[in-house]
């Protein structure tokens, strides 16, 4: 019997270590007869893209031609007749962004670069045919050791096309897998123009105008939109999640299951397995998750979401915190089997998709987090339902993204909360300040003796300014004038407004109004002379605010 080799996404190594191989050879006959020079292949991760190019490559490469020549054996390929004709024919360059991550520009640059340096390295051979200028070595050495300026590198991906085209008389295939994976983690980081300024250069000068290119593929989980990647790339061809073309060959088809569970013996768990990781709609047709149908295989058939914690979250994570109501009201609704209904953009731009319920939707069916089903037209735009794909996706919304809505809106009325403080929108901030005490504080906590529960409020306050800290100082406790006041806000640009907080509780015991309590608050701030510390630090505009509680009752005023 064969082995599940699970995250093997090596061609070679599947095919020599006798594991099972779901036969997807058909793609290349396909790519080859496609008349677009460059194609993409925006798919979620872990449904194959990897393992498609890898194929690719060992197809196409005019090195050790015999040896994978018997990699194909058996497969549907070998019975088309493009096969012979093509089959090690080409200088192959492959590059795999799928390591490109850091915090700093300068990190992504650098990765990149050493995967650039590499496969000149892999070529050097080539500078032994004396078909080369002395200047064009230099350059080709100064990319090999990482030691090219930015314009050699700019240009490197062309550089070795044109020099690999020169030794071989072959024009070559650039294989590029999950090019944007530096994208996402620019976006992530915040240096998303650098990122793609350096992308658009690197890969135009490769994939456009190249004379000696004969097919450029690319994979990613998304197509970033042409204005902002891919401007100078009008000769791509994308073959999205929503695109009729090439949708059997990323993840399993409903006969690579049935015979996939018919070879380890669990075709009788056939109907439920659909049920869990069936659900993808690609262009027409419905496809399984590859990653979960694997584990749930090799794990003998036990049912668990498999896919959530292979996937790279971090970037969905970061638009869920960013979004607003509505979104979380349509998957809700999604997960509820009404009807949602949405354009699809399949050109994403980052700089727009916190501000768009569509930019987001669009986003969560490119990366595999929803289903997109075709309905209707209005006007130009093509309108679908947007869908929960299966049980596997269900389970991870109710415990995962959940806590990931959650804690988008508690984040944005937090924001809310504190702009309308600095604001002096002191209304706003009564308002949502009440709605975190009544959510979060407990009766325990808040019906203590009277300077317990100013403390308790105080602790509650202080953290939530603390999301201020990127413009603001926040102190507590700290001594000024006669006294020491409760709370401050000092900005770090001393020519925005200072803020000055006293808590009190109000004492119920004598009867006090929380208009008394709120008015002793506020001249405590002047009496005590809380502001001289803050003005000897230059800040000249000084709020005053008093916040009064009884219970989880809380009001606010200006004085």
């Amino acid at each position: 019997m064969k082995k599940l080799a699970i995250g093997e996404d090596d061609f070679k190594l599947l095919r020599q270590g006798n594991h099972y191989f779901v036969d997807k050879s058909l793609f290349i006959e396909e790519v080859i007869n496609d008349a677009s020079r460059v194609l993409l292949f925006p798919r979620p991760r872990r449904f194959g893209k990897t393992l498609n190019l890898s194929m690719l490559q060992y197809y196409f490469t005019n090195k050790n031609t015999e040896e994978n020549r018997q990699l194909f054996d058996g497969l549907a390929i070998t019975k088309s007749p493009v096969f012979e004709h093509h089959q090690g024919q080409y200088p192959v360059v492959f590059l795999s962004f799928k390591s490109c991550k850091g915090k700093t520009y300068e990190e992504i640059y650098s990765s990149i670069i050493t995967i650039i340096a590499k496969t000149f390295q892999e070529y050097e051979y080539i500078l032994g045919k004396e078909i080369f200028s002395k200047t064009e070595v230099a350059e080709y050495n100064s990319v090999k050791s990482k030691a090219a300026n930015k314009t050699v590198v700019n240009f490197s991906i062309l550089m070795l096309c044109d020099f690999l085209h020169r030794y071989y008389q072959k024009k070559v295939l650039i294989l590029i897998d999950e090019y944007d994976t530096p994208i996402h983690e620019a976006y992530l980081n915040g240096f998303y123009k650098d990122a793609i300024d350096f992308l658009r250069i690197l890969l135009g000068n490769a994939l456009k105008g190249n004379e000696h290119l004969q097919k450029g593929i690319l994979t990613g989980i998304l197509r970033v939109s042409k204005e902002s990647m891919f401007s100078d790339l009008n000769n791509v061809e994308v073959y999205s999640v929503l695109n009729k073309n090439y949708n059997q060959f990323f993840g399993f088809t409903q006969r690579e299951v049935d015979e996939l569970l018919q070879y380890f013996g669990l075709r009788h768990l056939q109907p439920e397995v659909k049920n869990w990781y069936n659900g993808y709609y690609f262009g027409n047709e419905e496809i399984y998750n590859p990653w979960s149908i694997l584990s749930f295989v090799k794990n003998e058939g036990e049912f668990k979401p498999y896919w959530l914690s292979t996937s790279a979250n971090a970037l969905v994570h970061s638009l869920i915190k960013d979004s607003d109501k509505s979104v979380k009201k349509d998957i809700e609704d999604a997960l509820n089997n009404k009807l949602v209904l949405s354009a699809i953009d399949e050109n994403i731009s980052f700089d727009f998709l916190k501000n768009s319920r569509e930019h987001i939707l669009s986003f969560l069916v490119q990366t595999g987090y929803l289903k997109a089903r075709y309905h209707d037209f209005v006007g130009s735009d093509r309108i679908f339902q947007i869908e929960i794909p299966n049980i596997e996706l269900s389970k991870i919304y109710y415990t995962v993204i959940e806590t990931w809505f959650n804690e988008s809106i508690g984040s944005k009325e937090l924001d809310d909360m504190l702009n309308a403080l600095i604001a002096n929108d002191i209304k706003t901030f009564e308002r949502i300040l009440s709605k975190f005490v009544l959510e979060t504080l407990s009766y325990f906590n808040v019906g203590r003796k009277t300077k317990e529960v100013e403390r308790v409020f105080q602790a509650f306050l202080l953290g939530m300014l603390i999301s201020l800290k990127d413009r603001y100082e926040v102190y507590s406790e700290k001594e000024s004038g006669y006294g020491r006041f409760d709370v401050s806000v000092i900005p770090k640009d001393k020519s925005r407004q200072a803020i000055i907080m006293e808590l009190k509780s109000i004492d119920t015991f004598n009867n006090e109004t929380k208009d008394q309590t709120l008015e002793a608050a506020l001249k405590q701030i002047e009496d005590r002379k809380y502001e001289t510390t803050l003005r000897q630090q230059g800040c000249t505009n000084i709020m005053k605010v008093a916040v009064t509680f009884d219970g989880k009752r809380v009001w606010a005023k200006t004085g």
